[in-house]
């Protein structure tokens, strides 16, 4: 609290604007909005919209190992590992019996097959709500950007 009664009225003026100016403010806002509405979406399923996410892409095998796929989207391995778990538990993945070393890698269950399966229309409805209120176009401008901005902050972060 004292800080804020040495602070210069020009200097206050500058924080008043991180809230208009701050890119991360702005997409955390957005990111915890759609993550919330596919979490309520998924909800009856038993599943998160981030749990999801990570069934469709165990689900492309394409990836060798949890490095590889948490590099894919852009998830630390430790907060990959914490969201893999509940999936392990639940039985809708398990470690490919191929995998060797620490190249750990995952695949779905029968029950997570049959869970993607019953999750695949959910997420189906919500997006295509989304790309109507928004509009493909739009949409497609949207994830250019968002593309971009990924691309810039890796940049910035690999400058260090």
């Amino acid at each position: 609290m004292w800080l804020l009664i040495y602070m210069t009225n020009e200097f206050q003026t500058e924080l008043n604007n991180v809230a208009k100016r701050c890119t991360a403010l702005r997409t955390l806002m957005t990111a915890r909005s759609v993550s919330r509405l596919y979490d309520h979406a998924m909800k009856p399923l038993g599943l998160t919209g981030t749990q999801f996410t990570l069934l469709v892409s165990i689900s492309s095998q394409q990836f060798k190992s949890i490095s590889e796929l948490g590099e894919a989207l852009n998830i630390e391995k430790s907060t990959l590992s914490r969201n893999l778990r509940p999936l392990l538990t639940a039985n809708l993945i398990e470690r490919d019996k191929n995998s060797t070393g620490r190249a750990i890698s995952h695949v779905l269950t029968r029950r997570g097959e049959l869970t993607l399966e019953k999750a695949y229309p959910v997420w189906k409805s919500v997006q295509d709500t989304l790309e109507a209120e928004i509009g493909e176009e739009e949409l497609g401008r949207g994830y250019a950007f968002l593309k971009n901005l990924r691309k810039a902050s890796k940049t910035a972060v690999s400058e260090d």
